[in-house]
């Protein structure tokens, strides 16, 4: 890597906004807030210098999120902010200019193509699973479908790009699915489990989902209540990351179709590791730690395993990703 690497982390307080990091070939990083936005929740790259931000409430007036598209030049808002249609919107699927959401107060599906699909039911925990609570939305391989994890009601939906309904799958009982990555083969989905403490594991074709296992990721003597948060496949495919916000750890799996095998438990150097993400062709990553209001960043050897290099301070980080830019930082 002789080259900086350019990432992008958002920073959800309510005077918030995006900060673009500079890492260089040693892991020093260099920081600066390029866009002011209230609370962003989830970023996505939007093409032509620009970023997508999903923001859990851009009115004063509403109740709704709303997402919009932001020049990293600039900072300046480009056109309007695009309501979710649902309250506490917290990840984004983007493909070119379409759009969806994951609206997780209110239970429901959005998309810029003007559809909203509400889910029904209730899980067994009686705090968290009274209603459903959409996590995550996320595009399979192919783009064909939209994959949707509801913590609520443990469940994985499959729509269509017009949110038409295809297929459903049960996650654990008391689970709370609330992300996923595709093996690199794309026949299994991961999902990480927020209050089960496993990675639930779905043969997955031509959108239709299969319950195989769950693999837990909590150390044998672990007493308390999990928190798994986030779930990243590395670009070759052998290694499945997954964050353990009550752990405060990174967990590095080694991934083999069905077998999934851990390796190392890392420790994430803060609290409330929310998202972790690999850069610069997996050789380099950063854990957002939300309640420390620092991003750790870590060098990953060829076995997979991060080692802890230094933090950087960012209020209440969420999540990262890495965009390739043309102008320095």
């Amino acid at each position: 890597m002789g080259n900086p690497i350019n990432f992008y982390v958002a920073s959800c307080v309510p005077d918030g906004g995006v900060y673009r990091c500079k890492l260089d070939v040693d892991g020093k990083v260099e920081t600066k807030k390029v866009i002011s936005a209230p609370s962003p929740m989830w970023i996505e790259p939007a093409g032509d210098e620009s970023l997508w931000v999903l923001m859990r409430a851009p009115f004063e007036d509403s109740p709704n999120s709303g997402v919009a598209k932001f020049s990293l030049i600039d900072g300046e808002r480009i056109g309007d902010v695009l309501s979710t249609e649902g309250a506490v919107a917290c990840h984004l699927a983007v493909d070119g200019d379409n759009l969806y959401a994951a609206n997780y107060i209110s239970g429901n599906v959005w998309s810029s193509g003007g559809k909203l699909v509400t889910h029904n039911g209730k899980g067994m925990d009686p705090v968290r699973q009274t209603s459903p609570h959409v996590h995550s939305v996320f595009f399979s391989p192919d783009k064909k479908y939209i994959l949707s994890c509801d913590l609520g009601i443990d469940m994985i939906f499959v729509y269509d790009r017009k949110l038409n309904f295809v297929s459903s799958a049960d996650a654990p009982t008391g689970a709370g699915a609330r992300h996923l990555a595709f093996s690199k083969d794309g026949d299994f989905v991961y999902v990480i489990n927020e209050m089960g403490g496993g990675i639930s594991i779905f043969s997955y074709r031509c959108g239709a989902l299969k319950y195989v296992d769950t693999v837990s990721v909590l150390p044998p003597d672990f007493i308390g209540t999990a928190s798994g948060a986030a779930i990243k496949l590395s670009a070759n495919g052998k290694f499945l990351y997954v964050t353990e916000r009550a752990t405060q750890s990174i967990i590095t799996l080694s991934a083999d179709g069905a077998n999934l095998k851990i390796l190392a438990r890392t420790d994430c150097y803060g609290r409330e590791p929310r998202d972790f993400t690999l850069l610069a062709d997996d050789r380099f990553a950063v854990c957002s730690n939300q309640f420390e209001d620092v991003i750790a960043l870590f060098r990953l050897s060829s076995d997979g395993v991060p080692t802890f290099l230094h933090t950087v301070e960012i209020p209440a980080p969420l999540c990262s990703i890495e965009i390739e830019r043309k102008e320095k930082l």
